[in-house]
């Protein structure tokens, strides 16, 4: 069993070393679906990406988001480009 354990362990820790299961890769996997669609988003994402990974509120938002629901995903992106000011 603690051998299982420690490879479990070993595992885990090589996941999250290469950046997988992170915020930051989350929300990066997010804003780049949401590219297709709303390409100014993304390109605010990249200029700001520093901010979109460490205000709380709006990586919340980003990691809360449905991206099935058209309508929060345009909610959403509607948010960024008034935050950034930004007009679509």
């Amino acid at each position: 069993m603690m051998l299982l354990d420690l490879l479990f362990d070993i595992v885990f820790n090589i996941y999250t070393s290469l950046g997988f299961g992170t915020k930051e890769y989350k929300i990066e996997s997010k804003m780049e679906k949401i590219k297709c669609d709303h390409p100014q988003a993304y390109e605010i994402y990249l200029q700001n990406k520093e901010l979109f990974e460490t205000n709380a509120e709006l990586s919340k938002k980003i990691l809360d988001l449905n991206l099935k629901n058209k309508v929060a995903v345009n909610n959403t992106v509607k948010e960024i480009f008034a935050r950034f000011a930004v007009t679509a």
